[in-house]
């Protein structure tokens, strides 16, 4: 018997071959192991995201236009570098989403417009790791040269 996989919809998979999880009593097929840990790893990343922006705004944002929004802004970018960005700008995002506004859908619009044209210009964070180099320091040679004196203080020397 053929079933459709969750990962590639098209796809119509045998059942005895295909990757099987059992979701709230419920079998969920999908074509391998690595189409469950993809779908899986999504889910988990949009989770994230998710919450924080609702950290962002303070509170649970219902309005399903977030999540419109959310997949248009994924067409260019990841969940990865979305994530990254409202890390790295969480107080300017906090401080804008803090103004009023008449309603949620115009709020929902202005924070996303703001990640939209502001996210193309932006590079993701790496975190820094120390730099071992292979060379050694032998000694310091460095001694300090005397300062020129200006008139003043040969002045003071004659006092």
């Amino acid at each position: 018997m053929l079933v459709k996989c969750k990962c590639h919809i098209d796809n119509k998979v045998d059942r005895d071959t295909a990757f099987k999880i059992k979701v709230n009593g419920l079998n969920e097929y999908y074509c391998s192991e690595q189409d469950y840990l993809i779908i899986k790893e999504a889910k988990e990343s949009r989770k994230i995201l998710l919450d924080k922006i609702n950290d962002v705004f303070g509170y649970s944002v219902t309005n399903t236009i977030l999540y419109k929004e959310i997949k248009e802004l994924l067409i260019s970018n990841s969940y990865t570098k979305l994530n990254s960005y409202i890390n790295d700008n969480f107080q300017m995002l906090q401080k804008y989403m803090s103004k009023p506004f008449n309603n949620e859908y115009g709020k929902i619009k202005y924070f996303t417009t703001i990640i939209r044209n502001n996210i193309r210009d932006y590079i993701m964070s790496k975190p820094e790791t120390a730099r071992q180099s292979d060379a050694e320091i032998i000694g310091v040679r460095y001694t300090p040269k005397n300062r020129k004196k200006n008139m003043n203080q040969y002045l003071d020397e004659l006092e």
